[in-house]
């Protein structure tokens, strides 16, 4: 139902929860990587519900034909695409950072994961386990001082955070598909849960 609304913390809450309360190991669900989540929903999902899904594909280009074609998608056949990399990013010869990937806790206080620039800021600043040179490691800080901390860096320091995150790994899987009307043959990449549920 989480999935049919397509409100992100709705959805959010509704994993986190319905995992919390299936997985009897003493795991901090909360604490886990996005991928690991959306990777245990799946497989979750599949155990309990059936292994296929059925998903709705439409041309790119809907120019020319506009219609929606019905795909049935093994769960088995979707992975977590990415490497997984340590966090540890040298920002000059002798600073240095360590990020950890976001969590569900992390996004559930986002209001917009997507668009909204100053949330993915803040949840980009609260993704810095700490900073070190060559003799410290620095953790005593305030959110407000990581902050302009991280403010305070020149673009090239910031756009290697960046490429951090934009490295993420995630659940993605192509689909070849032919269409029900025009015939035409494409292929579409699903990523995320969201990807494979709406």
């Amino acid at each position: 139902m989480a999935m049919e609304g397509r409100d992100a913390n709705e959805i959010t809450n509704a994993v986190l929860n319905l995992l919390e309360n299936c997985i009897l190991s003493d795991i901090d669900v909360g604490s886990l990587a996005t991928f690991d989540i959306e990777y245990l929903f799946l497989k979750l999902r599949g155990k309990s519900v059936g292994e296929t899904i059925e998903v709705k594909v439409s041309h790119e280009d809907k120019s020319e034909c506009q219609s929606r074609t019905d795909v049935a998608i093994n769960l088995e056949d979707i992975q977590v695409v990415g490497d997984i990399a340590d966090g540890k990013i040298m920002l000059t010869d002798d600073i240095g950072v360590k990020l950890k990937y976001p969590t569900f806790s992390t996004l559930r206080s986002a209001n917009d994961m997507i668009t909204d620039q100053e949330t993915a800021f803040d949840i980009m600043v609260s993704c810095i386990e700490f900073v070190f040179d060559n003799e410290n490691v620095y953790t005593d800080f305030t959110a407000h001082e990581l902050k302009e901390w991280v403010e305070g860096l020149n673009q090239t320091q910031f756009k290697q955070i960046t490429d951090f995150f934009d490295g993420i790994p995630k659940l993605s899987h192509e689909v070849k598909w032919k269409c029900k009307d025009c015939g035409k043959t494409e292929t579409i990449k699903l990523e995320g849960l969201q990807g494979f549920f709406t």
